[in-house]
Parts: structure tokens; C-alpha cells; sequence
């Protein structure tokens, strides 16, 4: 996937911060416990000839749960493969946008010129993640949202980047 060059080491690998998918998570449980709630609770035993749940309404509970629990695998993949690779030379860009669309970006660290993190509220000061936003020299911007270990990683970028400039 990411080829490395020559005399290129790998510093830093930033994720987006658990707290992302915990709130996708928590309702794909929820989404999954509605059929048992409306069968136990909802009636459903009654309504039905003979009192119990027909196969057609087997079907359809069964069907509903793979879509869910194939809705909770893509956001999965979509949160672990959206990540920034930082190394000693180079920050790669890795944003995976959908199950089967990808986009790599990527930019040497010889053209930074600005670094912003930003805490955007106080549930990610307490749980130490935040947005980095990285301005190069003639590019676009680039950035990731809720990572962790942000301030980390932009002293990574600027020491490395200062470091390059001096050896160049």
C-alpha cells in the first residue's frame, strides 16, 4: 500500500479517536435491539396465527440485522483505513472515503509552513483529541478530524520539517 523511500522510517500513525465510532457503535446496538424489542414487547406474538413468529417474519428480522451489522463493518473500515502516516520525510495522507474509494494524498514535510491543532470542545479536551491542520507552500491545505496524540504529531511535523530545512 505505502512504499517507503530509501532511508525513510515511519514516526508517527494517526487514527481517528475511538470516541468516533463509540457513538456509530452504540447505535448499531440500538438499531440491532429494535426487532427484539418489538417481537418481546410489541404485540407481534399476538398478532400472528398460532402465536408465534412466522417464518416470513424471521426472514425479515434476519435481513434487517445484516444490513445493520454490514452498516457497522463499513464504518469500521471507514475508521481504521482513514489514517495519517507521518515519517521522516513525508506525511501520507490515507483517506478512505468509502468501501471501495480511497484517496492518498500526500506531502514532503520540506514544505510546511504552518501546523494548527485545534480542540473543537471540551468532550475532546478531556479525552485529548483534536483537528491538525497542516498548511504547505503552494498546496492546498491538509487535514485530519479527531485525532489523537494531535499535539504530538505536530511537533513531530515541525521538528522534522525544521530538521529537513536544515539539512537541505
Amino acid at each position: 500500500m505505502i512504499e517507503l523511500k530509501k532511508n525513510e522510517k515511519v514516526l508517527l500513525v494517526l487514527h481517528r479517536h475511538w470516541i468516533v465510532i463509540a457513538g456509530q457503535v452504540v447505535a448499531t446496538v440500538l438499531l440491532f435491539l429494535i426487532p427484539i424489542i418489538l417481537v418481546l414487547f410489541g404485540g407481534l406474538f399476538q398478532k400472528l396465527p398460532g402465536g408465534g413468529v412466522g417464518p416470513f417474519l424471521f426472514f425479515i428480522i434476519t435481513l434487517y440485522w445484516m444490513v445493520v451489522v454490514g452498516w457497522l463493518f463499513v464504518v469500521w473500515i471507514k475508521y481504521w483505513l482513514d489514517v495519517w502516516v507521518i515519517t521522516t520525510e513525508r506525511v501520507i495522507d490515507i483517506d478512505q472515503v468509502a468501501l471501495f474509494h480511497r484517496r492518498i494524498s500526500e506531502f514532503s514535510l520540506t514544505r510546511v509552513q504552518d501546523v494548527t491543532v485545534s480542540i473543537p470542545n471540551i468532550l475532546a479536551t478531556f479525552l485529548g483529541f483534536g483537528n491538525i491542520t497542516v498548511q504547505t507552500a503552494g498546496e492546498t491545505s491538509f487535514s485530519i478530524r479527531d485525532v489523537s496524540h494531535c499535539n504530538q504529531a505536530k511537533s513531530i511535523i515541525l521538528s522534522q520539517s525544521e530538521k529537513l530545512r536544515k539539512d537541505s
